[in-house]
């Protein structure tokens, strides 16, 4: 019998700018990898509006990669969401502190997305045992982060923030756009299996 689906839930502030492209960048990754019904994706803010649109440069800036932008509507974060998600991933490292200071229980499966990208490019290619199952393969790859994280070196200042762009100008979406692609690179083929992206720099 299969693992349920992975559950990840995508956290920034009000949920309608990074959260929102953290969320559709992955989700489409994922669908590219075959691995859309292994993890489920969604996201919330920590000061979100129930219903609340996407930023209009934040749904541009997915539609010009071809992301599916369509049907989206903010969530207020609630500590029933972060109990049911297996995996919190945070656009800034204050997000993190607050999703932990909500329900403690998460410390050990939440993340920031940068901080989270760079244990996945320590990890190695192909664990060991690998579980066929690509849920429980992510789930495997959810613990291992955690054991890991203490040993992954982010020494410079905000290097695991990812930046608001509320209220900047497109060019800076598409900016964090590049950055969460570059991530997610890294974040999909670690939690299912496969060949990571070369980091660039």
């Amino acid at each position: 019998m299969s693992d349920p689906p992975l559950q990840v839930l995508m956290v920034c502030t009000g949920n309608i700018c990074r959260s929102p492209m953290m969320e559709r960048i992955l989700r489409a990754a994922l669908n590219r990898h075959g691995a859309g019904n292994a993890v489920a994706v969604s996201s919330a803010g920590t000061w979100a509006q129930a219903g609340e649109l996407m930023q209009p440069f934040a749904t541009s800036t997915l539609t010009e990669r071809g992301v599916d932008a369509g049907g989206f509507a903010a969530t207020p974060l609630t500590d029933e969401l972060l109990r049911s998600s297996d995996l919190v991933v945070t656009a800034t490292r204050e997000h993190r502190a607050q999703v932990v200071g909500l329900v403690p229980g998460t410390v050990r499966r939440t993340f920031t997305l940068l901080e989270l990208a760079s244990i996945a490019g320590s990890a190695p290619t192909t664990p060991d045992p690998a579980p066929a199952d690509q849920a429980a393969r992510a789930r495997q790859a959810v613990a291992w982060a955690a054991q890991m994280r203490g040993s992954i070196s982010r020494h410079v200042e905000g290097a695991d923030d990812l930046g608001d762009p509320l209220g900047a100008p497109a060019q800076v979406y598409r900016q964090r756009a590049d950055t969460i692609t570059e991530a997610v690179e890294q974040i999909v083929p670690f939690l299912i299996g496969g060949q990571r992206a070369t980091p660039s720099g």
